[in-house]
């Protein structure tokens, strides 16, 4: 390989894990405790209940039950049968028929205990697992959050094929050579390679999987093409259980229905080693009512193995069936990638590889921002750029190490809670969780010791992590040898996680050594805090000597700001251009009247020529005169905003208006011109200039 394409390679590396690492660690952690998200459900219920077998439970009861409650008649019910426990959950869709009062056309996500028939709602019987769970996708962020995640995924994936194409040559002596006691930028960089290869089946599968679920709406773009846009028919392709079906009307007798455990039973006889995990009635008391019903094989009999059985809902007969040994690429490639993230296979024994190869994985993210922050951190960067990468580093640091302590602290909180608070956990969790993490983030972001924040959180999350399987003794009388003996090995495995957890923290608390902070090239190169002002100024007069020396040797020079400003006007002439162009069109017998038009010009076409060019001569005539820091971060988030519009108006232009040469090309310019105004922006930013 070329050094050209290595340093590319290796820049892109770089670059994709700093941005992501952050968010990537969190996904990785918090997805560590999701893989066990039922398990831990078991474990913090204040009472452990005696569970019977799924199938012996009467759905019939249960639909009698939500009938006399909510009037099922015209909805379509989903059952989740595949949940440990005595509950499942059921969604209640809105009523269909027209007719029904609209009082009673919500929808409705319930949790209904099979054995008592008691009720929660989502909010109700929200718990911790469910929270790691949602807060490994970022669903707590409302809209973006799942899409941020997906492309947290898809930039892993490229730190992931570049990091292997960068390390290759080196992968197999890195291994054999891992030496704890070298240089410590060396120990960072030998264990990332080492850690990162024997994860790398891993995080891959996780890097695709991960951006397919969270960016699914992306993914089935060109499907939706396809399809003509009937959405529709494309989800009743993909996922036939999910189709939507027609109201037609109430049926008369539709007490006359075979009875839904009838048609569980048909379908568990059919089929040897069938797995019921989930079950659809469509249009509920309709003369088309339609029970659907999924599941799959037991994965010691096949790897993918989905079945699925449609029947009418009073005769009893299939309307369709989808062969569990039979293959349909189209439903089965979703499966495998579920199976996959999920690691619903294999039993808890994958389950446990899984949580310590995600545990690996986060290792291996910190020691990349380990070994990003000792790389910059040289006499030859400026004293700005230290401060920058140290800044960066602590406060990274300081989000990813103190989610340990304060999981292990919410495993003790959710289950000392009082019962009066069992329905509440959903705002305790979002409020305290959160609040108590950004505390910690603060107090180490100025701590300012990365060395101190790695062993106080290791320490502090080795005790608490002990002290989770004692408080679940006291509280529940769930002792791990009881729970063990009882055969409650969903409890038994969250204790069992948290002792492994702690131990393994506090060994490693007692093996970093003030010795190894030494070695840091903070240790060796130390920033004077103190003293930071003055030399701040000191290295900004030289700067400035510098580049005024430059400035004279450099006829052509032309200061930054004046640069910024050209831009800004450049991007103003721009605009008018495309609206001159715009309607040049009509020497050619082109109307361009707007449909509903009066002869007066409405109040969104004056909103876009404020926002548009408007605002852009507003900035170059602010940037003769300031040059506060506000308002060049002000200037910056304006142009990326301004930047993204022009890139995709320009887009947008070439795919619906590809014979309009002259407008494409302008906004082509334009957003040329936009990418230079950033730049110089930022350059602005970090330098002060002598403009005189």
């Amino acid at each position: 390989m070329s050094k050209r394409n290595y340093n590319v390679f290796f820049n892109t590396h770089t670059l994709s894990g700093i941005v992501i690492s952050v968010a990537l660690y969190v996904i990785f952690f918090a997805g560590a405790f999701s893989l066990f998200k039922e398990e831990i459900e078991l474990w913090e219920a204040p009472k452990t209940e005696k569970r019977s077998s799924k199938a012996d439970f009467n759905v019939d009861g249960v639909l009698n039950h939500l009938d006399k409650k909510y009037s099922l008649t015209g909805r379509d019910i989903q059952l989740n049968l595949d949940v440990k426990g005595n509950t499942i959950y059921t969604f209640l869709g809105e009523v269909k028929d027209s007719t029904v009062a609209k009082k009673e056309v919500h929808g409705e996500f319930l949790y209904i205990n099979t054995k008592t028939l008691e009720e929660r709602t989502y909010e109700e019987n929200y718990s911790l697992g469910e929270f790691l769970y949602r807060l490994h996708f970022f669903a707590q962020i409302p809209y973006i959050g799942v899409y941020l995640a997906g492309f947290v995924a898809l930039f892993f994936l490229f730190a992931i094929v570049t990091g292997v194409i960068v390390h290759w040559k080196k992968i197999i002596p890195n291994f054999y050579h891992f030496n704890p006691k070298i240089a410590l930028k060396r120990v960072w960089t030998d264990a990332h390679t080492a850690l990162g290869i024997i994860g790398l089946p891993y995080q891959f599968i996780f890097a695709v999987t991960g951006a397919y679920f969270a960016l699914s709406m992306l993914v089935l773009l060109p499907a939706n093409f396809l399809y003509g846009g009937d959405q529709d028919k494309l989800i009743g392709d993909m996922r036939p259980e999910r189709k939507v079906i027609e109201w037609i009307g109430e049926k008369q007798d539709h007490q006359n229905a075979i009875h839904f455990n009838t048609a569980l039973n048909q379908v568990s006889n059919t089929w040897e080693n069938f797995h019921i995990s989930q079950c659809f009635i469509k249009n509920y008391g309709g003369n088309n009512m339609q029970y659907v019903i999924t599941g799959e094989l037991e994965d010691k009999d096949r790897f993918v193995g989905i079945g699925r059985m449609i029947i009418d809902g009073y005769s009893g007969q299939i309307l369709d069936q989808k062969i569990p040994n039979e293959l349909d690429y189209l439903v089965d490639s979703q499966f495998v990638m579920s199976r996959l993230h999920f690691a619903t296979y294999g039993g808890a024994f994958v389950k446990i590889i899984y949580f310590i190869l995600a545990l690996i994985t986060c290792f291996v993210i910190i020691t990349g921002v380990l070994i990003w922050i000792e790389a910059r951190n040289k006499k030859s960067k400026t004293l700005r750029q230290r401060l920058y990468t140290t800044k960066v580093g602590h406060i990274y640091l300081a989000i990813c190490l103190a989610l340990f302590p304060v999981t292990a602290l919410f495993f003790i909180i959710v289950k000392i809670l009082p019962e009066v608070y069992q329905t509440q956990k959903m705002s305790i969790l979002y409020t305290w969780f959160f609040g108590i993490w950004l505390i910690l983030i603060l107090y180490y972001r100025f701590k300012r010791n990365n060395y101190f924040t790695n062993k106080t959180t290791l320490l502090i999350g080795g005790i608490l992590g002990f002290i989770v399987p004692v408080v679940s003794g006291l509280v529940s009388n769930n002792w791990i040898w009881k729970t063990y003996a009882n055969k409650q090995f969903e409890i038994f495995t969250i204790d069992v996680l948290w002792l492994f957890l702690s131990i393994t923290a506090l060994l490693i608390y007692f093996k970093i050594k003030p010795s190894i902070k030494e070695q840091s090239s903070y240790s060796k190169n130390p920033i004077d805090y103190k003293n930071l002002k003055t030399l701040l100024k000191q290295e900004e007069n030289q700067t400035i000597t510098n580049q005024n020396l430059q400035i004279k040797k450099d006829k052509n020079f032309i200061p930054m700001r004046t640069k910024v400003i050209l831009l800004w006007t450049l991007l103003v002439i721009g605009f008018i251009l495309h609206h001159v162009y715009g309607i040049a069109n009509v020497y050619f017998q082109e109307s361009l009247v707007l449909e509903g038009s009066n002869g007066e010009i409405p109040g969104w076409a004056h909103q876009w020529r404020i926002i548009l060019e408007g605002m852009a001569f507003l900035f170059a005539v602010l940037t003769v005169s300031l040059s506060q820091n506000w308002f060049k971060w002000t200037s910056l988030i304006w142009a990326c905003l301004l930047g993204l519009f022009n890139i995709y108006h320009f887009i947008t232009a070439l795919i619906y208006e590809p014979s309009n040469i002259s407008e494409i090309l302008i906004l082509l310019l334009m957003a040329v011109a936009n990418v230079f105004l950033v730049k110089e922006i930022i350059n602005w930013k970090s330098h002060q200039l002598s403009e005189e």
